[in-house]
């Protein structure tokens, strides 16, 4: 009798056990799907997203779905909230509306949730990927027609400053602008290639770290170098002569590596690196020009106004890219900063290397690291646009962003505080050196006056 006892309760606890498990197949035993797999919006604006699931074996209790996404700035614009509750008797697809307050890439994904909050996620195929792009591209246009007015006046004040004698001596012994055609086209080409790879995580963005890399010189570099005082003729020579090499060794860095990068053929901006040579050249020409004709007013407005004016587009240009690109604070990531400012780094450091290596005076060792690090972005911004579609193109920029923001911007105000600091120091530590000398000097000859006057005593 005991152990037909023991055998009817260890039978019950099986059957309980199998009627229980069945119970929670048929609660789990579904299909969930989405109209789209990618889903493609505009900031602000809602979108919807239909849900659909298709139940074998209903049981007495609804079926509650949550969702959630990998960005905070996805979130719901109706009253199914982050989560849809299907019964038998009701519809069998339900419809999201969600709306994004940030351009980007994000993944939304859907999951059931047990009595303890544990989250078993659902297979639906693949996350559905949320594709949110900028509202308005009209303001990206006017800004940048006014960078483009605002960096041709400020290279017109730095054609006044232009020794067309100097530029000429420099282009037949280019020393200078041989150093810094290999660091920008070799050496910072391979270093964004390898730090791609070695920090991002997206093609894209590698892609636009490479474009950066195989860039020309920009006009910032000029600005800079005028700034710290290093030899602004080698320094707008280089930059000419890297933007006509930028047709040959830009096309050839993307035909050889970013091809592969994204698997189609890359668009190379020529119309727009011609724009940027003649948009770099011509205003240069002009100041140079005014110089001719009015030296005495040239040399004026170059001592009392060229300075003050590139300070203030160094610091106007960096607010509005940061005001137009503010999403960069929010989707950046250790690996975007760190890939972004090891280029520049790499770019100060190997430039200025290579100069002193050379024996370059310290003008052109200035003019040479900036020249390397600094370079045209717009170029990398032209193609990534004509490579990809927004929200992908701006996700690629990030690396961008995060060299000009650790690179080219605070970072070169701070060196450059730095810099007037010490150059102040030194001025007045040599200023007191000059009254110790002089006064040694006075004391040196009265003590030979008196020694004369006595010898005639």
């Amino acid at each position: 009798t005991m152990r037909l006892w023991k055998w009817t309760q260890l039978l019950t606890l099986l059957c309980c056990s199998l009627f229980s498990s069945q119970g929670a197949e048929a609660d789990s035993n579904f299909t969930l799907t989405v109209d789209n797999q990618h889903v493609f919006a505009v900031v602000d604006v809602p979108f919807n997203i239909t849900v659909t699931i298709e139940q074998v074996n209903w049981s007495d209790k609804p079926i509650e779905i949550f969702w959630e996404s990998n960005g905070v700035y996805v979130f719901p614009k109706d009253e199914l909230g982050h989560n849809i509750v299907f019964t038998q008797s009701g519809p069998h697809s339900q419809t999201l509306r969600l709306e994004a307050s940030l351009f980007g890439i994000f993944n939304l994904r859907f999951y059931k949730m047990d009595g303890k909050g544990k989250k078993t996620f659902l297979n639906t195929g693949q996350e559905v990927e949320l594709v949110i792009k900028r509202e308005n591209v009209q303001q990206t246009k006017i800004i940048n027609i006014l960078f483009t007015i605002i960096i041709a006046l400020a290279l017109a004040f730095m054609g006044l400053a232009l020794d067309m004698k100097v530029v000429l001596a420099t282009l037949k012994k280019p020393i200078g602008p041989a150093i810094g055609m290999f660091c920008q086209f070799i050496l910072m080409a391979i270093f964004s290639y390898l730090l791609g790879w070695l920090f991002l995580e997206t093609n894209y963005e590698r892609l636009g770290l490479l474009l950066l890399g195989c860039c020309p010189g920009g006009s910032h570099s000029n600005f800079w170098t005028a700034m710290f005082h290093g030899d602004v003729n080698l320094s707008c020579t280089m930059t000419f002569i890297s933007t006509l090499g930028a047709f040959v060794f830009t096309s050839l860095w993307v035909y050889l590596l970013g091809t592969p990068l994204v698997g189609k053929t890359i668009p190379i901006p020529y119309p727009h690196i011609a724009i940027s040579l003649a948009s770099f050249t011509i205003p240069l020409l002009a100041g140079v020009a005014f110089k001719y004709k009015w030296p005495k007013k040239a040399v004026t407005l170059s001592k009392k106004v060229s300075r003050p004016f590139f300070l203030l587009c160094l610091i106007t240009l960096p607010i509005i890219a940061v005001v137009t690109n503010i999403h960069f604070f929010y989707l950046c990531t250790w690996r975007h900063i760190v890939s972004g400012a090891c280029l520049g780094f790499l770019g100060y450091i190997f430039g200025a290397g290579l100069a002193a290596l050379f024996r370059q005076g310290k003008p052109q060792i200035i003019a040479i690291a900036l020249e390397t690090a600094i370079q045209n972005g717009g170029i990398a911004f032209i193609v990534l646009n004509m490579t990809f579609s927004s929200p992908y193109s701006d996700m690629g920029v990030l690396p961008i962003l995060s060299f000009f923001f650790c690179s080219t911007g605070p970072f070169m105000f701070v060196i450059y505080a730095v810099y007037l600091v010490f150059t102040k120091l030194q001025g007045t530590v040599q200023q007191k050196t000059e009254e110790l000398e002089l006064d040694k000097a006075e004391k040196s000859q009265q003590s030979i006056s008196v020694s004369t006057i006595s010898v005639i005593d």
